[in-house]
């Protein structure tokens, strides 16, 4: 029997499992709130009632579960929410709810749904059944649209739960992800699932375009100096260049990205274990 306070590789167990009915922990070994809120969540999923503590049967019932997107494991999956959302918590509390990230992003919803790049047809195919008419009404006029805080506050009543983020991340972003990433990168299926997750985070962060707006900045330089690493088959290099985008961003005011990308180059480098997702 785990219980909340408990702490080990137990732990760990049940969190790596946890994490194929999208739970979006990291591997930490620690039975804290995180896990407790995860483990009530995956009982209402397997319609296992029952209280935070976890015996040999739920845990069974969780291993049975299968890997939600094969081609990246249940850690990549993890990884890419996580970098979009920060964590389960955090998306309860921001983005269950329209933002907008700023830059030449448009409003997102769910785990770095970007509405600029979606119509009203795509939108209700992504998201069937999770949201409303009067959701999808609410969020029409900012379709298409470059972001901006006005916008994402016209349409702030709209709220995502996170099951629902997760089952449109892993059914439609992240096929949609691979596919992209595929598209500039056709190695991809040939890596380990842990490089396979850093350039479909990547994709899916940044999109698929590799010319220069700014002949100056170059700010899609190392997106082709992976392209042509991949292509020479010196993919241990890649990550010394995903280090190198982050000088693109203002570490005072976008560390989020500065940090992903360094994120990134060590799960490239040294696997999930390295970014407490195995």
């Amino acid at each position: 029997m785990l219980k909340p306070g408990d702490f080990g590789d137990a732990v760990k167990g049940l969190q790596r499992s946890l994490n194929k009915v999208g739970s979006l922990l990291l591997i930490d070994g620690d039975f804290g709130p995180g896990t407790k809120t995860a483990v009530l969540d995956a009982r209402v999923t397997l319609n296992r009632p029952g209280s935070a503590e976890v015996d040999d049967a739920f845990q069974a019932a969780l291993a049975a579960v299968p890997d939600p997107f094969p081609p990246l494991s249940a850690a990549g999956v993890t990884f890419i929410a996580r970098e979009e959302v920060s964590s389960p918590a955090m998306y309860r509390r921001v983005y269950c709810r329209p933002t907008w990230p700023g830059g030449e992003s448009g409003v997102t919803i769910g785990i770095g749904y970007d509405l600029k790049f979606s119509d009203e047809a795509r939108l209700r195919t992504d998201f069937a059944g999770a949201l409303s008419d009067a959701a999808i009404a609410q969020l029409r006029p900012v379709l298409k649209l470059q972001g901006s805080a006005a916008l994402a506050a016209q349409c702030h009543d709209v709220d995502l739960p996170l099951a629902a983020a997760v089952t449109a991340f892993i059914a439609r972003g992240l096929p949609r992800a691979m596919t992209d990433a595929r598209s500039i990168y056709p190695q991809i299926d040939t890596l380990p699932p842990a490089r396979r997750t850093v350039l479909a985070s990547l994709v899916y962060n940044r999109g698929t375009r590799l010319s220069d707006k700014d002949p100056v900045r170059e700010e899609r330089r190392e997106m082709r100096e992976i392209q042509a690493l991949l292509a020479g088959g010196r993919h241990d290099a890649v990550a010394d260049r995903l280090d190198s985008m982050s000088r693109l961003w203002d570490p005072q005011t976008q560390g989020g990205l500065v940090a992903r990308r360094h994120r990134e180059a060590t799960l490239w480098r040294s696997g999930f274990v390295a970014v407490q997702l195995d």
